[in-house]
């Protein structure tokens, strides 16, 4: 792919849905082409997500269910080392499903930053300038920060569900929660391209995302949209086949989780590919009509 000619393309003009999809899909070939390694490894722990949860998270949420279910109050007490035991290996599921959600995310972060370079870098300079631009260690504490932030506000929000709930009821507190949910999401379209892609802080990367974000919301909703449908759709028919075929519930499980794995693969690169292409061409363009 002509990466010089896709700046110069960017730098003229708004693309439309279908050139980001298609940019952005040639773009995710040569990266795959280019870093093997790193698509690799966000398969594998991606499918160790979806296995994980297929077989030992359920597992222990089932045991724990029937646990609660055939016990009643009067005999909790006497049952009280079998409940903690259970608790606590759910407990540590739950850890190690953070642990795995967070390298995942990490790897994205990583997949993004890279993409980005190979995309705006000129071939000449590209190699001396992505050793100058990619920090790890910078890119690191971004993402802490980041996580951080997303953590607060994960909290915020369940609180607001729980006194919401007891004033409200559950219902209308969750619908209230959710309503803000939305309006948070569709105000941080652009934040990541720009908190990892340019040399800024999170307070100036939200800033300015608010400024890029007027009037350009659909122009990456709309193409996200379209390759989250195609994912599921692929791995919805995948499963399907895949449970026709398959009789073993156990070799089912291994099966699918290898396949939703590929898929999420797919989909995430593709998407965040497709989100830089798009904050580079929305930024192109803005700088241009300010000259």
């Amino acid at each position: 792919m002509d990466l010089y000619n896709l700046r110069n393309n960017m730098r003229s003009r708004y693309f439309s849905m279908w050139e980001y999809l298609n940019n952005g899909f040639e773009i995710f070939k040569m990266f795959v082409k280019n870093h093997p390694l790193i698509v690799f490894l966000y398969f594998i722990f991606s499918t160790i997500m979806v296995l994980f949860i297929t077989f030992p998270f359920t597992e222990q949420a089932i045991k724990m269910y029937e646990f609660t279910k055939k016990i009643n109050n009067e005999k909790m007490q006497e049952n009280i080392n079998e409940y903690a035991s259970l608790l606590s290996r759910l407990f540590s599921m739950l850890l190690l499903y953070a642990l795995i959600s967070l390298i995942i995310q990490f790897v994205a972060v990583i997949i993004r930053k890279k993409a980005g370079l190979e995309i705006e870098m000129e071939e000449e300079k590209r190699e001396k300038m992505r050793k100058s631009n990619f920090k790890l260690g910078e890119i690191i504490l971004k993402f802490v920060t980041m996580i951080a932030v997303y953590l607060i506000i994960g909290i915020v929000l369940m609180m607001f569900i729980v006194v919401l709930s007891l004033f409200l009821g559950s219902s209308s507190g969750l619908f209230i929660v959710s309503v803000i949910y939305l309006v948070l999401f569709l105000n941080i379209l652009y934040l990541q391209q720009i908190y990892y892609l340019r040399n800024v802080n999170l307070v100036e990367a939200f800033k300015y995302n608010l400024y890029l974000s007027k009037g350009k919301r659909l122009r990456i909703l709309l193409p996200i949209i379209m390759i989250t449908l195609i994912a599921f759709f692929i791995n919805y028919a995948l499963n399907h086949f895949a449970g026709m075929a398959i009789r073993n519930l156990q070799m089912l499980g291994i099966v699918t989780s290898v396949t939703s794995g590929i898929v999420k693969t797919f989909s995430t690169l593709y998407t965040i590919i497709t989100e830089n292409l798009i904050y580079f061409n929305v930024e192109y363009m803005d700088l241009k009509e300010l000259k």
